[in-house]
């Protein structure tokens, strides 16, 4: 029997080729893409930068302002809202506005180096405790547990009365019990991170338990730290305003937000704009760093990443 061959006609098929991915498209997006992202998404977070880049401005311009902060003008006092001073004058005469940039530079470097030692001194006992386990992590969470039991503001309060009052006391209270949520953060990390593999690898080359601390576990939790540093700030400036408003705040006649309402409540009846701007600001720059927190945490946070 013969076979049958057949015979193909190559003009039949049709070649096909895989078409050319587009330069400008990228899998692994890095972190500021995602941040900015993240920002557009959310229109509130956008206005919320915005409103905090003005307020962090104004406050750094503010020795451009012609008036003195705490020169008194007796004849020109609780005056309203003008072009010459457009929050008005306080009951000493001194231009309002000016007072509330000069009390934003305290309130927000409060904020600040508060962040700066707390976040600090949180990841160095996280991370410690995390790492080592066993008994050093049991005395530390018991020690950071009995702190976090007693009222921290009564504490602020009572230690501040016993204290020369300033920025500096001001700042180093509020960050010796501003740490511990920041080290329950990082010391979750840590404990997640060190059974990881390239941890698990850099300690059976021999690598040193400080080299694995400061070269492979901190970096790799910096988007958590970040977020929590955000927090921290907000939460510091809303202390200093609570601990001013109450008189354990910065010395007079330096201002901040929360002395210029508490010098504001005996004329809260008859000029209550006194107490509003000051509010307001306060108000403005706390929800713009928790708005932002959460931005950063959506779009830092691994697991919540597309």
């Amino acid at each position: 029997m013969d076979s049958v061959k057949t015979k193909l006609d190559p003009t039949r098929f049709r070649r096909v080729e895989r078409p050319p991915e587009p330069v400008d498209v990228s899998y692994d997006r890095g972190t500021l893409r995602r941040v900015w992202a993240s920002l557009r998404e959310n229109r509130l977070a956008m206005v919320c930068l915005v409103l905090l880049i003005l307020i962090l401005a104004a406050s750094l311009l503010a020795p451009l302002s012609p008036y003195d902060p705490d020169l008194y003008d007796l004849t020109n006092k609780l005056s309203l809202p003008s072009l010459e001073h457009p929050f008005g004058t306080d009951e000493l005469g001194r231009d309002y506005f000016t007072r509330a940039l000069y009390g934003g530079r305290v309130s927000l470097a409060v904020g600040f180096f508060s962040m700066l030692v707390s976040v600090t001194l949180g990841t160095i006992v996280g991370t410690v405790s995390g790492y080592v386990g066993g008994v050093v992590d049991m005395v530390l969470m018991r020690i950071l547990d009995i702190i976090m039991s007693v009222p921290t503001f009564l504490l602020i309060i009572i230690i501040n009365a016993y204290v020369s009052p300033g920025l500096p006391t001001m700042i180093f209270i509020i960050s010796i019990f501003a740490w511990m949520g920041v080290a329950r953060i990082v010391r979750a990390e840590t404990m997640s991170l060190k059974e990881r593999d390239f941890v698990l690898a850099a300690k059976n080359l021999g690598t040193s338990d400080i080299v694995i601390l400061f070269r492979h576990i901190i970096p790799n939790m910096s988007s958590a730290i970040i977020v929590a540093a955000s927090l921290s700030i907000a939460r510091a400036i809303l202390t200093e305003s609570s601990l001013s408003f109450l008189g354990f705040g910065v010395r007079l006649p330096t201002s901040s937000w929360g002395s210029m309402l508490q010098s504001a409540q005996s004329q809260i009846l008859y000029n209550p704009l006194l107490a509003v701007f000051p509010g307001v600001l306060i108000l403005i720059t706390v929800l713009s760093f928790n708005v932002l927190g959460d931005v950063l945490r959506n779009a830092l946070e691994p697991k919540m990443v597309k």
